[in-house]
């Protein structure tokens, strides 16, 4: 069977409580699944207590609003304040009952790029040293984390408290996103850079990410990131597990460089996209990804794993959490480490568990589907074509491009 069989749960944009988390992980068990990574810090929060640190989690996950429209729209707010941080005694009630019926939980803290809570608690370690706000809007962000040893003593304090807590060989630092040529924005890190030697920005990138790898190794971790840190010089990138969500092609680059690759593409394994173009499904970035795109995923060979994502900009709620989730994640199951005949019957022997533990399924019969657009954070929007944007994904994966398309 698969030795990676993940699912990541985006607690960063709107935040999950432990309840919820424990529920989630308990639906994943029925369908095999032995990973939940767990997407803590962003823009938009940061939901893990920090007893080293705690400006991250007493300022860091508190927003003021949050974008209650598309993405690609001109913002518009809902002027009501966002906040939640797992304690350290939820994290371990967590993994305590992951570990007991055969799931590991990875933590993610994203670094350089995507760190505006961490940011708006401790502005000294970022470009300029501007004063941040907790992001209520969506998308990519000019924020980065100055390349200085400074912050990466800090990180060395931030990750020792995380390798702390999460007994998973793994950390995920993300590495993804990041708007590198910002840091030439900064005079004191152009002139570092010019002492170093350094030229480009992608140097500087590739030099944080090396530094970063020191602290987790040294750490006794094993250090994953998004394509994004491998794609953009694969040949000088770090030994780091790539989380290959650009496509086919970059995660076979990762395994042609010996890399452990999981692989998780935006098509077909972004659960935030919606199952079906309607105005009765709630707003989502784009899609659809449906049941049969999931069904038709075929893992590379060689590759570690397979994980989901649950991306959560839209998804505010448990119940349109659970509604995005399935049953794509069983068909995600199913398709790369499943039995049985047919999708169809291996879902039926398994859906009263779901129901015992009062997941929301969205129904494959239209006809007896619940209606839960309401939910959504805001009005219909077509979004993202799902066909066209992996075409652009791959070719910026491939490119050791940024893919700005949020």
């Amino acid at each position: 069977m698969m030795r990676w069989r993940g699912a990541m749960l985006d607690i960063s944009r709107h935040f999950f409580d432990a309840e919820f988390i424990k529920k989630t992980i308990s639906a994943l068990a029925v369908f095999d699944y032995n990973t939940l990574h767990l997407h803590l810090t962003d823009d938009q929060g940061w939901r893990l207590e920090s007893k080293e640190f705690p400006l991250l989690h007493t300022v860091g996950s508190i927003r003021k609003q949050s974008q209650n429209n598309h993405g690609l729209l001109e913002p518009t707010y809902d002027g009501i304040e966002h906040s939640g941080y797992l304690t350290h005694h939820d994290v371990r009630e967590i993994i305590s009952h992951a570990h007991s019926i055969g799931i590991r939980v990875i933590p993610e803290i994203n670094i350089p790029g995507h760190t505006g809570a961490l940011l708006a608690a401790y502005p000294q370690f970022g470009i300029n040293q501007n004063p941040v706000e907790v992001s209520g809007r969506w998308g990519i962000s000019n924020h980065l984390l100055r390349p200085f040893s400074e912050t990466f003593e800090f990180l060395t304090k931030v990750f020792q408290e995380v390798a702390e807590l999460f007994p998973s060989e793994y950390i995920h630092v993300g590495g993804d996103e990041s708007l590198i040529n910002n840091w030439l924005l900064d005079p004191e890190v152009v002139a570092w850079m010019k002492s170093q030697g350094f030229v480009t920005a992608k140097e500087v990138f590739l030099y944080f990410m090396q530094e970063v790898e020191k602290i987790i190794n040294g750490l006794g971790k094993k250090m994953v990131t998004w394509d994004d840190a491998f794609a953009f010089d694969p040949d000088q990138a770090t030994q780091a597990t790539v989380m290959s969500w650009r496509g086919a092609a970059i995660a076979q680059i990762a395994l042609d460089h010996g890399r452990e690759v999981i692989q998780g593409p935006v098509l077909p394994t972004y659960f935030d996209y919606s199952q079906e173009v309607s105005t009765t499904e709630p707003l989502a970035i784009g899609g659809p990804i449906t049941l049969d795109d999931v069904l038709a995923f075929k893992p590379l060979q060689g590759a570690t794993g397979v994980q989901f994502q649950l991306w959560s900009e839209y998804i505010q709620s448990p119940v349109h959490a659970e509604y995005m989730m399935w049953p794509r994640a069983a068909a995600l199951a199913y398709r790369c480490w499943g039995d049985g005949k047919d999708f169809e019957t291996y879902f039926g022997q398994r859906r009263a568990q779901l129901e015992a533990l009062g997941v929301m399924i969205r129904e494959i019969d239209p006809g007896q589907r619940v209606n839960i657009a309401h939910l959504g954070i805001g009005e219909y929007h077509r979004g993202f074509d799902t066909a066209q944007i992996m075409q652009f994904l791959e070719e910026s994966a491939i490119a050791g491009e940024v893919a700005e398309f949020n």
